[in-house]
């Protein structure tokens, strides 16, 4: 597994030849802020590791295995962004300050979560492009192992996916409510006549409109 300093190491690059061209050092130690020596040091290490291919006096191009990693701690970069300025409020340099912070913690499972919980957005707050996941699957289907909290039978438990709206008002309201994904639900009973649905949520049962259990997507226990 690389290591953080490798994942920021790779991530620069990738941010700084993606609409093609070669890194150069001097650019890499502008964005880091940190001395060229020290750049060309750790570029050296990242080349015999094979992650970069590196041309004397000219930069560095990203090889397949260090690609793979910069893609997808970008990805996990521009998403936090993206929730952080969405959902969260943050704006200026501090939104990219604490996505930095968090995109190494970031697992692969939160970050698929968080990606169907946003509605798989393309673009970061900057507008530049968050890269695909390594799933190979369309965004449409991505949802397609999950059910709806309200088709879920009385007594049946699982666990929150993510939320499916397009409106983040009522996004945040739902998650404010405590529903959020990688909480265990427990579908108690459905109140007839169009009436609210009881779940158990964290050990409290709750009653929740219909429409809220038309909005959590829920994974099945198995």
């Amino acid at each position: 597994m690389a290591s953080e300093i490798t994942e920021q190491y790779l991530k620069i690059v990738y941010n700084l030849t993606e609409d093609g061209g070669l890194a150069r050092t001097s650019d890499i130690a502008d964005a880091l802020a940190i001395s060229p020596s020290s750049v060309t040091e750790m570029i050296q290490k990242l080349a015999k590791q094979g992650y970069i291919r590196h041309e004397k006096y000219k930069g560095v191009t990203l090889k397949p295995k260090g690609r793979r990693i910069a893609c997808n701690v970008t990805r996990k970069h521009r998403l936090l962004e993206r929730f952080l300025h969405d959902y969260v409020g943050i704006r200026g340099n501090s939104r990219h300050e604490q996505a930095c912070k968090m995109e190494h913690a970031l697992s692969d499972e939160a970050e698929k979560q968080l990606c169907r919980m946003m509605n798989h957005p393309s673009e970061c707050p900057h507008g530049k492009k968050i890269p695909k996941c390594g799933r190979g699957i369309p965004c449409e289907k991505c949802a397609d192992d999950t059910v709806l909290l309200l088709d879920l039978d009385e007594g049946e438990l699982g666990t929150i996916s993510h939320l499916e709206s397009n409106s983040k008002d009522e996004l945040c309201r739902i998650l404010a409510m405590g529903f959020v994904p990688g909480s265990e639900v427990k579908l108690e009973k459905k109140i007839p006549m169009g009436g609210p649905i009881i779940v158990s949520l964290k050990g409290t049962k709750v009653a929740i409109a219909r429409e809220i259990g038309a909005i959590l997507r829920i994974t099945r226990a198995a």
